[in-house]
């Protein structure tokens, strides 16, 4: 039995380990909706986290803006939209709703138009932004589509209910 505890210890240690993390099937913490919740969006895989000392590798070269608002984590997860229109969601987690504010702020608002989600967003051509409370969501669609706008605007009903939840 005390042969076993230095294994079990070092198993333990590596589930806090920092950085990427891919989340089970069941996405644990409750943000992204599961397949067809949302009309014609299905989940594309599993969902990733990142914590504020990792974002890097996901976002390499644009972490430190995130970073200096108080990202506290980054859950990431990708969909598709009815076989046709691929797209990954991503939420950060921030300190406070100002920094989801300061994130918010610094996107270009050329090229955009309101969209009535959460406590302010954007919809760009194949992008969705918003902010909600301390949360920013960003929906990107891999390519430009006719109907990307409006389907990404469901998605992130969907992901938008999830957080008002979590609240």
């Amino acid at each position: 039995m005390t042969k076993l505890l230095p294994t079990a210890l070092a198993l333990a240690a590596l589930g806090f380990a920092p950085g990427c993390s891919s989340g089970s099937g069941s996405r644990p913490i409750g943000l992204f909706p599961e397949s067809n919740e949302v009309p014609g969006w299905s989940s594309a895989g599993k969902m990733r986290t990142f914590e504020a000392s990792s974002l890097w590798q996901y976002i390499d070269g644009g972490a430190e803006k995130y970073i200096q608002a108080g990202v506290e984590r980054t859950l990431t997860a990708d969909y598709r939209y009815q076989d046709d229109l691929d797209a990954v969601a991503d939420v950060y987690i921030m300190g406070t709703r100002e920094g989801a504010r300061t994130i918010l702020e610094s996107e270009p608002t050329s090229d955009s138009r309101p969209a009535e989600l959460g406590d302010e967003g954007r919809l760009y051509s194949n992008s969705l932004v918003f902010r909600r409370g301390r949360y920013m969501v960003r929906l990107t669609a891999y390519r430009d589509a006719s109907n990307a706008g409006a389907a990404l605007v469901l998605l992130g009903r969907g992901i938008e209910r999830r957080i008002e939840q979590q609240r």
